[in-house]
């Protein structure tokens, strides 16, 4: 047996390896930077922020058309600020009317370069989705253009801050690109790269997909507004700075999804946001304004970006580190699986608001919206009516790896097929988060409260050896997991932290409660298993003597043909083989009626010390197991508590492999553990069929706990827009109900046909049928219960003649034919006493009688010893004539359901239905002859 001091040790290793794993790492990546490359990597983003600083709208034009000279575009003029020179200027400009700039991944190669040829393309396309956005500037101006930003009259939302999801499909770009095409030394000088060339990561090749954008405004410093005169612009003037989190996953991809940081400029009266990556071979922050759809947008973008990246370089340049990293760089973890990733350039249209009234100019809608985003973010109780959800139009586009991503929807798509990108702002999610978890909390309190009024009910020996443990340890292991995802949760939580604790208060309550009822169930169901233990003992020994004995007889037979060295007489006979021992009688293990372990073990050692007296040499058989001198200690629930422990543990690590699996298999994986939890009325099921009992549960605790724990199913599975962005499955949900309805249905039918019916007899062990077809077979009416044995007499409504014919069944089964006589008598004189209407009735009955004994029916009456009140069965008659029909009829629905007016107990006794199971709750012994019973 382990030591006490055991579960306390593997505890406290659990808890120092969860320490280990998840504390956070306290080392300073900047500590592990060379100096040379952290102070190269400042020199080249200053180089990138002062041609940033120098350059103007149409000075990086890679896809210009060839021009003559004469019509090449002048040099800029002094006021224009300087050109040319490393790190400053335009850069290198070719004959052809193309021009580059000093930036990484901007500039001129020798050999291929991005495919930069699309960059009109990918402009075209960003004016294109915001005119579709706005309805009113769709005929305004050419598409290249941007007058369109001066006649929107639709308002957006005005911080982007929120989650936005949807669908996009993949368009090649004009040119092709191959990742063994560049040369990333000459792209990049200063970074080291790996001399194997391989594809790159983050690279599509499907041809459709997923995407979730996590979308971080902050209003703070990162603001840039422009005015004229004192007056503010109605063109792109305001900018602000802005980054995203975008997940992507392709279908065609057998990995999960991945993950990119994006920085940009968010401009808030247009709804226009764009975002670019960066990395080593592509600085694309500092070339984010040239890549604007139109010149305001690069006016503003240029003057904001000047503004935040001065200041962080200048704030770097002070510290005794410089750049360790690139701090817009969009890889969220370090992957060295590839030399190099696809970079993007993403261009998001904010689609206007869908307000029930129209607003007379746009300064009246600006100030509404505004008021509306400080209501959200700081709530004073003003009301806001139903809010508008987040919706935005996408098209990325791949320099290097050239190809578009775009969002479907309308015009190009219909929309069921996709909406565009849809989602909530930040604070709705979090209002709706929160009223999701107050909701879930409601649904484990009303959990809990079911299984409270279940463990009113379920109280004693009787009715708690009738619970699957499997079933109870479903509902804990559940709850359990619940229980440490909301302690996960909260301790991340910040805004949703106090609905969190309710669900972990709520998850540990119903943990706690759980896990009290099963260790009794563990308790009471600990006699159970010690006689499988020891039936499975005797079957292995059974065997092993089976396999000993023909070992033994073959040693022994060429010992007696050996010739003997010693002379016999002539009239010796061979003598007799010994007799066997005495085999003993096998003692049964008798577990009392109200489930007393304690006297259980009492007996079971009493059996197992009589077993261990000294035998004779020759009753031990060779290859038998040595006796045991005392009984075998129940197992303690502490180390299923461990089991349980370790499984969750194992399950969580699996949960967090998964994340990562392809999204096909995901769902797969997901399905079926929602398939194997919602199979938790499974085991109880089975054990009904295996300890012949029909119902455990209350209807109520059974309906209500389906319902409840589907709901949080229903919510996931059915509603796109849920806290976890998982994708609606209906299909799922629905096999999913199914199943749930057919164990209730089988359950249903346990309770009305029986635990067995329909179970073939070869499948189960053999258990008393407390409702068997009760058949006159024979004259003296052994097979009829005490009460029932004699000939049919029919049963009267009159209450003279019951009485009678009470006191005449309890004349026969005590006093003998001679009572039943007079009793008979008694019947007669008070039947002829009767009114008309009674006797009426009574000729009603007769002919009644006669059609039952026509069908081999007759209907007899006794006594209930339990409620003193008469009880009417049908007994079959034995017949020649009818007993085709009345075996029929026996083994049909309805006398199935005849059937269950009555009980009859192995001793003879017979009592109503509802009378023996509310007694044998409590006792599991005959209420007449105190004889034990099987259970129910």
């Amino acid at each position: 047996m382990p030591s006490q001091n055991s579960d306390v040790r593997a505890l406290l290793i659990i808890l120092i390896l969860l320490w280990v794993f998840f504390s956070p790492d306290s080392s300073d990546p900047a500590s592990l930077t060379p100096p040379e490359i952290a102070h190269a990597r400042q020199a080249r983003f200053q180089g990138a922020l002062d041609v940033l600083n120098t350059t103007r709208w149409g000075d990086f034009a890679p896809d210009a058309p060839s021009l003559p000279s004469s019509t090449l575009p002048l040099p800029p003029t002094e006021t224009d600020g300087p050109v040319g020179g490393v790190g400053r200027g335009h850069g290198d400009n070719d004959e052809h009317g193309s021009r580059f700039l000093n930036i990484t991944g901007f500039n001129q190669l020798n050999g291929k370069g991005y495919a930069w040829e699309d960059l009109g393309r990918f402009r075209n396309r960003c004016r294109e989705w915001s005119r579709n956005a706005f309805l009113s500037a769709t005929t305004v101006g050419r598409l290249d253009d941007d007058s369109w930003e001066r006649s929107v009259v639709g308002g957006t939302w005005k911080n982007a801050t929120g989650t936005l999801h949807g669908t996009w499909v993949r368009r090649p770009g004009t040119v092709v690109r191959q990742a063994a095409e560049y040369n990333l030394s000459a792209i990049a000088p200063g970074a080291i790269w790996p001399s194997g060339r391989g594809e790159w990561g983050r690279n599509i090749t499907g041809d459709h997909g997923k995407i979730e954008l996590r979308i971080d405004e902050d209003e703070g410093d990162g603001v840039y507004e422009e005015k004229v005169e004192g007056k503010t612009s109605r063109g792109a003037s305001l900018a602000r700075e802005i980054q995203a989190v975008a997940t992507i996953q392709d279908d065609a991809s057998e990995a999960s999804s991945w993950s990119l940081l994006l920085h940009g400029v968010h401009w808030p009266r247009q709804g226009a946001i764009l975002l670019t990556t960066s990395s080593e071979k592509f600085d694309g922050i500092f070339g984010l304004p040239h890549l604007a759809p139109g010149p305001s947008f690069f006016h503003t973008g240029q003057r904001l970006l000047n503004e935040t990246l001065g200041k962080l370089i200048q704030a770097r340049a002070k510290s005794k580190y410089g750049f360790p990293g690139n701090p817009w760089g969009s890889r969220m973890e370090e992957d060295d699986s590839f030399p190099a990733q696809c970079e993007y350039v993403m261009y998001l249209q904010l689609h206007p608001l869908e307000l029930s009234r129209r607003y007379e100019s746009p300064q009246l809608l600006e100030s509404y919206i505004e008021e509306l985003e400080r209501e959200l973010r700081h709530p004073t109780g003003a009301p806001v009516g139903k809010i508008s959800d987040l919706r935005a139009s996408m098209v990325a586009w791949s320099p290097d790896c050239s190809f578009f991503l775009e969002s479907k929807g309308p015009p190009e798509f219909p929309s069921i097929d996709g909406e565009h990108l849809v989602g909530m702002k930040e604070a709705m999610f979090t209002y709706t988060a929160k009223e999701w978890l107050i909701a879930f909390a409601a649904v484990m309190l009303g959990q809990i409260w079911l299984f409270k009024a279940q463990m009113k009910q379920s109280n004693t020996p009787s009715t708690i050896g009738r619970v699957s443990f499997w079933t109870i340890g479903t509902m804990l292991f559940a709850d359990g997991m619940i229980f440490v995802t909301a302690c996960a949760w909260s301790l991340n939580a910040t805004v949703t932290l106090l609905p969190c604790l309710l669900v972990t208060f709520a998850a540990f309550i119903s943990m706690f409660i759980q896990g009290a009822f099963l260790s009794e169930v563990w308790k009471i169901q600990e006699p159970e298993r010690r006689i499988r233990e020891r039936e499975r003992e005797q079957a292995a020994a059974a065997a092993a003597n089976r396999t000993a004995s023909p070992s033994s007889t073959s040693t022994a037979l060429p010992s007696a043909t050996q010739p003997s060295t010693q002379p016999q007489p002539p009239t010796t006979q061979p003598a007799p083989p010994p007799p066997p021992p005495p085999s003993q009688p096998r003692q049964p293990i008798i577990v009392p009626s109200d489930g007393d372990i304690d006297e259980a073990e009492q007996l079971s050692g009493l059996l197992s010390g009589a077993s261990a007296l000294p035998l004779p040499a020759t009753a031990r058989q060779p290859g038998q197991p040595a006796p045991t001198n005392g009984p075998r200690p129940p197992t303690p629930f502490s180390t299923i508590t461990g089991r349980f422990i370790l499984a969750g543990l194992f399950l969580l690590f699996i949960s967090a492999v998964a994340t990562s699996w392809p999204s096909h298999i995901r769902s797969y994986y997901v399905n079926t553990l929602s398939f194997l939890y919602l199979s938790l009325w499974t085991p109880q099921i089975i054990r009904n069929t295996q300890r012949n009992s029909r119902q455990a549960f209350s209807w109520r605790f059974i309906i209500g706990q389906s319902l409840l724990r589907l709901l949080p199913f229903a919510y996931f599975f059915l509603r796109e827009d849920n806290v976890l962005l998982a994708d609606p499955d209906p299909i799922a949900f629905l096999v999913l109900v199914a199943w749930v309805w057919i164990q209730l249905w089988v359950i249903c039918a346990q309770s009305v046909l029986g635990p067995r019916f329909g179970v073939p007899k070869g499948w189960v062990r053999e258990a008393w049928d407390y409702h068997p077809v009760l058949r006159d077979d024979d004259l003296e009416g052994v097979s009829l219960p005490i009460g029932l044995a004699r000939t049919g007499t029919g049963l009267s409504s009159s209450p003279t003649e019951e009485r009678g014919r009470e006191r005449a069944w309890s004349v026969v089964s005590l006093d003998g034919p001679a009572a039943a006589a007079a009793a008979e008598a008694g019947e007669g004189s008070a039947a002829a006493a009767t009114s008309g209407a009674g006797g009426t009735r009574n000729c009603e009955r007769e002919r009644e009688k006669e059609r039952e004994k026509q069908k081999g029916v007759t209907m007899r009456s006794v006594d209930c010893a339990i409620c003193r009140e008469l009880l009417e069965v049908p007994v079959l008659n034995n017949n020649k004539g009818s007993s085709g029909f009345s075996d029929s009829a026996a083994s049909g629905i309805t006398g199935v359901f005849a059937r269950k007016v009555y009980m009859v107990t192995p001793c003879r006794h017979i009592f109503h239905t509802d009378c023996l199971e509310g007694w044998m709750k409590y006792r599991l012994q005959c209420p007449i002859c105190r004889e034990e019973l099987p259970p129910l």
